[in-house]
């Protein structure tokens, strides 16, 4: 009897040491678990706040090159050590912009990386849905159209108030990534390029384009051409008037432009002086941009339309259109008609891809007016008479024409059509290296009008050929965009997805817990 009661006392012990410990066992596990998730989740809160990761991917996305950062430096602190002060002004909340789409999700971490690695940089975020009256300020013209995944930089004092009079800059989060245009698909990531170039321009620490404004032909002065210098000033360009009959133009810089708006008498084009031959050289030899603007009131200038026949342009005679004239105007500004405008893109007329839908992101019905006041004719020459070398290629359409009730007036002669009120003409140079030109001949005396600001989109239009000639862009030859890497899977169906997804969320960590809960219930039962 003793001996038996010897052994239930030492199975009782046994009992009670394997409940104890595994017990134990389990609670140190729960414990353990519990605490894993706790920290995982306080530091996932604290990354997304303080930006913490490890960027793992080939390219470093999400991370800052120290060539960047090297000039960075260069431009947010002199050599004295006085700092400039930047806002990264989101049109969303952090969370939206972040989770916006692919794009800002980039683009977040990036900003965080900024303002985590320098003090004089702040990230703003407006909730602009309700608030909406603080994202007015930041568009280029009234009818300007922003989005919640815009970004724009704009200077500060040191407690974060914009500076005035330094307008802002505004971009698309498209703009920050690189396209091929064959494919219309993203390969790469141009953020550091872009956010560069946006603070080397704000603080006046980049070189611009020059906007030549020509003079001693009878043209307005800069000053009385105020419309012209906002739009210009808007587009980047660093503008000066020029008179060619005693200034040369500078050494080029690359997407230069000359305005020749409204003259009143012929340029000089003779053999022993021509302003023609200074303007040739201008576009064919160092790719600069020409923009035309006359009017019904400017008569017949046989130098300039020769010249600009060279690149198949020209100006016909005076267009009224009394179906569709701005009312009380006495027929002397009318309408364009964007269902005959050309779509270079499709090489077709259309207004719902191309030109006008990334303008407008709408569609015919909804696109805003566009004035012509005292219109002249533009004319489109054959695009094989254009000049160019052999190595070259051209092309010249009309991009906004009148209304078919229009009527073109020569002498007492009247021919009623619709016509070219607005043309460009665009010549490669270089087919491999995509060097081009622009010049643009436009039918109008006073296109850029504030008048017509905030009804009409003729200042839209403008900006948008801007940047065509120069995209606002400065480039850094030790910065570069960094390339997507297609390290992604291929061929996986979604039935596929679904079972992984699966198999790593429920089917694995169920069946670890299966096995967790044999060894206990063995251990408590041994």
């Amino acid at each position: 009897m003793a001996k038996t009661n010897q052994n239930k006392g030492a199975v009782k012990t046994k009992d009670k040491r394997n409940l104890k410990y595994g017990s134990l066992s389990v609670t140190i596990t729960v414990i353990f678990v519990a605490l894993v998730i706790i920290l995982n989740i306080i530091a996932t809160s604290l990354s997304s706040v303080q930006g913490w990761y490890t960027d793992m991917t080939a390219s470093s996305y999400y991370s800052l090159s120290d060539a960047f950062i090297e000039e960075m430096d260069k431009i947010l602190i002199s050599e004295n050590g006085e700092k400039t002060y930047l806002n990264i002004v989101l049109l969303a909340e952090e969370d939206i912009f972040r989770n916006y789409n692919e794009m800002t999700v980039m683009l977040y971490q990036t900003f965080k990386e900024l303002v985590n690695h320098y003090d004089n940089i702040n990230l703003v975020a407006h909730n602009t849905t309700v608030h909406p009256e603080y994202a007015e300020k930041y568009k280029a013209t009234a009818l300007d159209t922003l989005s919640m995944d815009d970004v724009v930089f704009e200077l500060c004092d040191e407690n974060g108030n914009a500076l005035p009079n330094i307008p802002a800059k505004k971009y698309t989060s498209k703009s920050f990534f690189m396209m091929d245009t064959g494919t219309n698909s993203y390969i790469g990531y141009n953020a550091e390029t872009k956010i560069l170039s946006a603070v080397a321009l704000l603080a006046g620490k980049a070189d611009r384009p020059t906007a030549y404004y020509l003079q001693g032909h009878g043209e307005p002065t800069l000053k009385e051409a105020g419309d012209w210098k906002e739009v210009l000033e808007l587009g980047g360009f660093e503008i000066k008037e020029i008179n060619l009959s005693n200034e040369n133009f500078d050494a080029n810089k690359g997407d230069d432009i000359v305005i020749i708006n409204r003259p009143k008498t012929d340029l000089v084009h003779t053999t022993d002086f021509s302003e023609i031959t200074k303007l040739k050289t201008f576009l064919g030899d160092h790719h600069g941009h020409m923009i035309v603007v006359e009017d019904a009131e400017v008569p017949k200038l046989r130098a300039l339309e020769d010249f600009m026949s060279e690149y198949g342009l020209g100006f016909g005679n005076s267009v009224k259109d009394n179906s569709h004239s701005v009312s009380g105007s006495g027929a002397s500004k009318i309408f364009a008609d964007y269902s005959q405008t050309y779509n270079p893109n499709t090489d077709a007329q259309s207004t719902s891809t191309g030109f006008f839908s990334k303008l407008f992101n709408s569609r015919t019905s909804n696109l805003p007016s566009t004035i012509f006041s005292l219109p002249k004719e533009v004319v489109i020459l054959d695009s094989g008479e254009i000049v160019t070398g052999t190595n070259a290629s051209s092309t010249s359409f009309p991009l906004l024409k009148s209304y078919s009730s229009a009527q073109t007036i020569k002498g007492e002669t009247t021919i009623e059509g619709s016509v070219a009120l607005l043309g460009v003409s665009r010549i490669i140079w270089e087919l491999n290296a995509n060097v081009d030109t622009y010049v643009v001949a436009i039918g109008s005396a006073d296109f850029l009008s504030a008048e017509y600001e905030s009804s009409c989109a003729n200042r839209n239009i403008m900006l948008e050929l801007l940047r065509l000639m120069w995209d606002n862009t400065v480039y850094y030859d030790n910065i570069t965009y960094k390339s997507f890497d297609n390290t992604s899977l291929t061929d996986v169906s979604t039935a596929q997805a679904n079972a992984w997804t699966i198999t790593c969320v429920a089917i694995i960590p169920v069946a670890i817990g299966v096995c967790g809960l044999i060894v206990y219930v063995r251990r408590r039962h041994s």
